[in-house]
C-alpha cells in the first residue's frame, strides 16, 4: 500500500487530529471549551508604590492569598474556584455584558419616549387650542340665550357673541359649568340655572351620564329658535330636577338601578314626553 501523502498529513495537522486506530486528539480550541475545566480566580490587594515595588508587593500578597481557604461557587451556571475576594469577581464579564445590553435598551427606550413626549406636547397644544375655541363657542351659547330669551345680555355677552361666527345648537352642562370656575369665570349663574335647572357647582358633582343628558336636552330646547317645548315638557323637567335635588346622598345617581324611586319615575316621564312635546319651528 502506498504511503500517505504529505498533503494529507498537513490537513490532519490543521484539523488538530491524528488518526490512531479509533482514538483522536482534541484541538486546542476544543480544550478551552472543555466542560471538565473551570476558572480559578485568586485576588488580593497590594500596597501602592513604585512600579517594581508594586509588582513585588503583588507577588507577596498573592503568595499569602494562596494560603487562604478556597471556595467553589456556581455563578450563572458556571463553576468558579478561588478565595473570597476572587470569587467576588466571578461572572463579572457576563454581568458587564448584561448591563451594557440593558443600558443600550434603555437608551433606545429613552429616545422613543422623547419622541412620544414631543408628540404628546403637540397634541396637548392642539387640544388646548381646541378647548379654548370650544369654550368661546359655549360662552357664545349662554350669552346668546341671555340676549334672545332673557333680554339680559351685558357688554361682555355682546363681546362673546361678536367674537366668532359659529354657533352651538345644544347644551353641554359639563363644559358650561367649567365656564363659571376661576377668577375670570362667568358670574351669571341665573342664566346657567335657567338652561340646566341647577347651579354650575351642582352640575360639576354629577358623574351620571343619563342625568347630564336630561339637563342637556332641556338646554337644547329652551334657547332654540328652531324648536319649542310644551308646558308639559318644562313642567316634567322641573319636577325631575326638584326630586333629584331632594333625593339627597350627594345628588342621587343610582335611581335607574334597582327598585324604582320617585326620581326614576320623573326621569322616565320627562324622557317619554320629548317626542310629543318638543316640536320643530319653521324659521322664515
Amino acid at each position: 500500500m502506498p504511503p500517505k501523502s504529505a498533503k494529507t498529513k498537513d490537513r490532519n495537522k490543521k484539523n488538530g487530529t491524528v488518526d490512531k486506530g479509533n482514538r483522536s486528539l482534541r484541538s486546542p480550541a476544543k480544550d478551552e471549551d472543555d466542560s471538565t475545566t473551570c476558572d480559578a480566580i485568586l485576588a488580593t490587594r497590594a500596597e501602592l508604590g513604585y512600579k517594581e515595588g508594586m509588582k513585588q508587593a503583588a507577588k507577596d500578597a498573592l503568595g499569602q492569598a494562596l494560603q487562604e481557604e478556597l471556595h467553589v461557587e456556581d455563578v450563572r451556571a458556571e463553576l468558579f474556584v478561588g478565595n473570597r475576594r476572587g470569587l467576588s469577581l466571578a461572572g463579572l464579564p457576563e454581568r458587564v455584558r448584561v448591563l451594557e445590553q440593558e443600558i443600550a435598551s434603555q437608551k433606545i427606550e429613552i429616545a422613543s419616549q422623547k419622541i412620544k413626549s414631543a408628540s404628546l406636547e403637540d397634541r396637548v397644544s392642539d387640544l388646548t387650542s381646541s378647548l379654548e375655541a370650544y369654550k368661546l363657542l359655549r360662552n357664545r351659547f349662554i350669552s346668546t340665550f341671555k340676549r334672545d330669551k332673557l333680554a339680559s345680555a351685558t357688554e361682555a355677552d355682546t363681546r362673546f357673541i361678536a367674537a366668532g361666527n359659529t354657533w352651538a345648537h345644544g347644551g353641554d352642562a359639563v363644559v358650561d359649568a367649567l365656564l363659571y370656575t376661576g377668577t375670570g369665570g362667568r358670574r351669571d349663574v341665573i342664566a346657567f340655572e335657567k338652561l340646566y335647572g341647577m347651579s354650575p357647582g351642582a352640575v360639576q358633582m354629577i358623574k351620571h351620564k343619563e342625568t347630564i343628558d336630561v339637563l342637556n336636552t332641556h338646554a337644547g330646547v329652551i334657547p332654540s329658535n328652531h324648536k319649542t317645548g310644551s308646558d308639559k315638557f318644562y313642567t316634567l323637567f322641573a319636577e325631575f330636577v326638584k326630586l333629584f335635588k331632594e333625593s339627597g346622598d350627594s345628588l342621587e345617581e343610582g335611581y335607574l338601578d334597582g327598585y324604582p324611586t320617585d326620581v326614576t319615575r320623573a326621569y322616565w316621564a320627562f324622557l317619554n314626553c320629548i317626542d310629543s312635546d318638543v316640536t320643530r319651528v319653521e324659521v322664515a
